[in-house]
């Protein structure tokens, strides 16, 4: 039987006489995409696909062209669309697999002296603004809840963090020059 007649039938209703065009087409279809997708995981999935979305739009179709020509059209461009996908995750599993996860011993260690200079010269402070700046910071309280624990205004608790900020900065910037080199015990870009 033609494949225009086979066609025709199925779009009469007799949507099981598309089983003949999958078994003339499967096996060719399935060699054509080996060539460009390489995976049979991925050949079969796209050869699936292809004749799901040529079934689906068989109404679409025109007999002025060769069925099996339309047929490798979808799965050329479902195929291409595959390939597209694999370049976009590509990269991302590239760089997990190459990232090591675990931070370096020097980076660890240069963290923990962050952390207790900061804690260091934060008990410098002034009680409240400390207080305010641990628990914006550390904490992640909203200003309405700091000035709930603190017992003050919410705009004394903006006043707090924003001075508390600048008398931080220039505690850090002090000891920094008393150290010799003249950076921020902050910046993670120095090394030692």
């Amino acid at each position: 039987m033609e494949d225009a007649e086979i066609i025709r039938q199925v779009l009469a209703g007799h949507h099981e006489k598309f089983a003949g065009l999958v078994e003339r087409y499967q096996a060719p279809l399935i060699h054509f995409l080996r060539r460009t997708l390489g995976s049979d995981e991925e050949v079969f999935d796209c050869a699936q696909d292809a004749f799901l979305a040529a079934y689906r739009n068989l109404s679409k179709y025109s007999v002025e062209h060769p069925f099996r020509a339309w047929l490798y059209t979808i799965a050329r461009n479902k195929a291409l669309d595959l390939l597209r996908k694999r370049r976009r995750e590509a990269p991302l599993t590239l760089d997990e697999n190459l990232v090591d996860q675990q931070p370096l011993p020097e980076d660890v260690c240069l963290a923990n002296e962050q952390a207790a200079l900061l804690a260091e010269v934060l008990n410098e402070l002034p009680e409240h603004y400390g207080q305010a700046l641990y628990l914006r910071f550390h904490q992640e309280l909203s200003y309405e809840e700091i000035a709930l624990v603190l017992e003050v205004p919410i705009s004394r608790v903006k006043t707090y963090l924003h001075r508390g900020k600048e008398k931080l900065r220039q505690r850090l910037e002090r000891r920094a020059i008393h150290e010799g080199d003249g950076q921020s015990v902050m910046d993670p870009t120095v090394s030692r």
